[in-house]
């Protein structure tokens, strides 16, 4: 399943009411992992998300990977702060936004002691959830972590200091569903050649687990069911270099593992780019892409573009479920991950994607349908989503804990 269906696409002038009309006439009757629309890239940006039943609209990026884009974070998609407007902190030489960003952080987030007599400096935003912020601070030499809560405008303080200055690409971050913890991967200062997978409370910014993966290029996810307790980890499992494992935490325990993950490799070294949850958490998704660098020759497209595959897994049993192929003008070792990474539905029952039909040059978009798993209660939540917008259902006369499910906030809450 893959560019060939993108023929059998709905493409044309269609208006966001038609596709709207269009989707919810389709997606009652197709079956799983069929395609429901197509729409040229501008379409997409001029309201056929949003009647697609999605809210992100930004499907590519121009930011190189770790510069101005990271795994995590995308300058360009980013919505928790405004890094276009002018004020005071702004010279008016030409920065790009990464610098604007970051002098942001320092100038209204960061205390004034910290950021101009401790010498402080923002060298990266390491990941964010909601209005949680954890920022890759450097001072002296050293890398630190800051952590800054957006809702009540707070700097609540530095965790996890390091004798050395780490670069961006080396370290990989993620907050857990219910913001209680940070897990981050960071280069071993006590194993040569290694990673530490460490695990931070954001309340107490105390190092609460540690361990070494046996695999420097081990990635991992937080479930979105659960607050801060279990993980999807590649390459986890000494000897299995292409497996998933669902791991307990503090505990680093394996539940379960599928040690065949990627049917055509032996390894998932360089090929996997990506992991993450579909939003009930009922399902992975393991992005992988061809190697090779093409950055040169971008623009006159005289290259092959190169080969995605996202493979498809239980998010219950690590089982390999679908895979889905497509093609893609873009550079997987440079370019913002944002430019290949498919996007959930509000709903989370339909999955989008940019690609390219080797025929032309133009950007399609496709939207898939997602099989719904899980119980009753959470096909009602699809449902609801599919007709209520995302801001309104605080509104819903409906008990605090149904919105939270509703919002798939994790079940403990």
């Amino acid at each position: 399943m893959g560019a060939e269906e993108s023929r059998n696409g709905n493409y044309g002038l269609m208006g966001a009411s038609a596709v709207m009309y269009n989707m919810k006439r389709q997606v009652q009757h197709a079956r799983p992992w069929s395609l429901l629309h197509q729409c040229s890239l501008d379409q997409w940006k001029s309201g056929h998300a949003g009647a697609a039943g999605f809210r992100e609209t930004t499907m590519t990026c121009n930011g190189m990977v770790n510069k101005e884009c990271s795994a995590t974070f995308c300058i360009s998609r980013q919505g928790i702060i405004n890094v276009n407007k002018s004020g005071p902190v702004f010279s008016f030489r030409r920065k790009s936004k990464f610098t604007k960003m970051a002098e942001h952080f320092e100038y209204n987030h960061i205390p004034a002691h910290l950021s101009s007599i401790q010498n402080f400096h923002v060298k990266s935003v390491l990941c964010y959830r909601g209005d949680i912020v954890v920022l890759h601070l450097v001072r002296n030499l050293m890398t630190q972590f800051g952590v800054i809560d957006l809702s009540i405008n707070k700097f609540l303080g530095i965790f996890g200091k390091k004798s050395v200055e780490f670069v961006n690409e080396a370290l990989r971050g993620e907050i857990s569903p219910d913001c209680s913890m940070c897990l981050i991967k960071i280069p071993s200062l006590t194993t040569n050649n290694s990673f530490d997978f460490q695990l931070y409370s954001l309340q107490t910014r105390d190092l609460i687990a540690e361990i070494v993966p046996p695999y420097n290029h081990a990635l991992f996810t937080f479930d979105p069911r659960f607050c801060a307790s279990r993980l999807a980890v590649t390459s986890f499992v000494r000897g299995e270099d292409n497996s998933l494992s669902l791991v307990q935490l503090p505990a680093w325990e394996v539940i379960m593992t599928n040690s065949r993950v990627d049917d055509l490799r032996s390894s998932l070294s360089p090929h996997l780019k990506e992991l993450q949850y579909s939003r009930d958490g009922h399902m992975i998704f393991a992005i992988m892409a061809t190697s090779g660098c093409h950055c040169k020759e971008k623009k006159a497209r005289r290259f092959q573009p190169i080969d995605i595959s996202i493979y498809v897994l239980s998010g219950d049993s690590t089982q390999t479920l679908h895979c889905i192929q497509y093609h893609r003008y873009t550079c997987a070792l440079h370019s913002c991950p944002v430019n290949y990474m498919p996007v959930l539905s509000m709903c989370g029952s339909r999955m989008a994607m940019v690609l390219n039909d080797l025929e032309t040059s133009i950007d399609h978009v496709q939207v898939y349908k997602l099989p719904t798993a899980g119980d009753l209660q959470n096909r009602c939540r699809i449902r609801i989503l599919q007709r209520c917008a995302p801001d309104k259902l605080s509104k819903l006369p409906l008990p605090s804990r149904l919105i939270s499910y509703l919002q798939f906030k994790p079940e403990a809450l």
